[in-house]
């Protein structure tokens, strides 16, 4: 009888782990990028071709439904490699993409596998870190005028305080973070969403947007069938840059009793994305013309178009440019600190296994240590940013999406449509 009460028990739903486990998806994926409307205008509406792998193309209506398809995209792979990581306990992703590699091809992909996805997550440090500050340094610039270069090295000052001071506070208050760029975020994106399709805005850039697809088509472009199938590319390129960041996802599979729990902490979490990511999508569409005309005269924040043209007197315009401009800094805090302290601790653990310090004399020379990383990680990123925001997220981010087809994506359905026993 206590037995069966024991395992009744641990089939419960966990919903304080649900809620923490959504808050942390939701501020990971909810970054600066996102945020600023930048990364979903690059990938579901201009993107710029990549290195001529592929062609620049205007993606018409097909941006509504795109994002439905990077929610299906995450759902299915984060399930299921976390599910992985339950079964088979492994917890950090380097003893997880070694396991997860040996169960096909005889293992020979494990290695190589693990190399790959090693290069791609120092990439991924650097690119993400420098797509955020840059962010925000885009949303100051565009806001008052001052010069790029100028508002990114205040964003960078600030990180590097932030970095050294408060990466236990960001750590710590993930869920606080999370409310926050939530609630900022519906206060703008639902009164324009509303406003926007009730207005008939949103049919009339849809319209133009047809009208591009016909005149790209009669010009002899590419078929319906071929700008549809890029777009769909373009879907999972999105996902694929959320997904390139998947260590962490591994590391937060061991909050899970279950695997109920589990489902239905990923499936809201995806959901939740999926809203915000469709809301951003909705808003950006309807100010198509307006975006476009920003994104061509090297505008990147196109949510601060969005409420420019949107909703509202010139007051209330103030309020949600403020609040997006907080959503925005909050988004961009949370990526950075994680990233820049992921960076640390990865350094660090390898000078230390590398000269095999002694563990105590490690620890008290890790804060002196980590400021001096943390010093060069900011310059280092800082350099990178100059590029700007459109190239970071069109250049940087997409090839962090290719390598992610094969240390993650392809693995992930051969070992689903192989089978594995569920554990306990």
């Amino acid at each position: 009888m206590e037995n069966s009460n024991i395992q009744k028990n641990s089939q419960n739903v966990d919903w304080r782990t649900i809620i923490v486990f959504v808050s942390i998806a939701f501020s990971s994926q909810c970054g600066g990028g996102f945020a600023s409307g930048s990364t979903p205008w690059s990938y579901f509406f201009k993107n710029t071709g990549f290195y001529g792998m592929l062609p620049v193309v205007t993606q018409p209506y097909f941006c509504l439904l795109m994002p439905f398809a990077v929610a299906a995209i995450n759902c299915f792979i984060i399930y299921f490699f976390m599910k992985f990581a339950m079964d088979f306990r492994t917890f950090d992703y380097g003893s997880f993409l070694l396991q997860y590699g040996k169960r096909f091809c005889g293992g020979m992909l494990a290695r190589p596998m693990q190399v790959v996805y090693e290069l791609n997550f120092n990439w991924l440090l650097i690119v993400c870190m420098a797509l955020a500050y840059s962010t925000s340094g885009s949303a100051l610039s565009e806001l008052t005028g001052i010069p790029y270069i100028i508002t990114t090295l205040i964003v960078g000052a600030i990180m590097l305080l932030l970095c050294m001071k408060g990466a236990s506070l960001v750590r710590k208050n993930a869920v606080f973070m999370s409310a926050v760029i939530f609630i900022a975020l519906v206060l703008v994106h639902v009164p324009n969403l509303f406003f926007n399709i009730g207005s008939g805005r949103l049919s009339l850039e849809l319209a133009q947007m047809s009208g591009e697809l016909s005149a790209g088509i009669g010009a002899g472009e590419g078929s319906y069938f071929t700008y549809l199938l890029i777009a769909f590319v373009w879907a999972y390129i999105f996902s694929g840059q959320n997904l390139a960041g998947f260590g962490a996802y591994v590391n937060h599979a061991q909050l899970f009793s279950n695997k109920k729990t589990l489902r239905l902490g990923v499936i809201l979490s995806v959901i939740v994305n999926w809203v915000f990511l469709e809301m951003n999508v909705v808003n950006l569409a309807s100010n198509y013309s307006s975006v476009y005309d920003g994104w061509v005269n090297g505008k990147a924040v196109y949510t601060i178009l969005v409420v420019q043209e949107g909703v509202g007197s010139g007051a209330l315009k103030t309020v949600m440019l403020t609040l997006l401009t907080i959503a925005i800094f909050f988004a961009t805090i949370s990526t950075a600190i994680n990233y820049a302290q992921g960076f640390n601790d990865r350094i660090l653990n390898w000078y230390q296994e590398r000269v095999k310090e002694d563990p105590k004399v490690s620890a008290a020379k890790r804060n002196k240590r980590g400021a001096i990383l943390t010093f060069l990680y900011i310059c280092l990123t800082w350099g990178v940013s100059q590029a700007g925001l459109t190239s970071l997220v069109s250049k940087g981010l997409t090839l962090a999406s290719y390598i992610t087809l094969f240390t993650l994506i392809i693995p992930t359905v051969i070992n689903v449509a192989i089978g594995w026993n569920d554990r306990d």
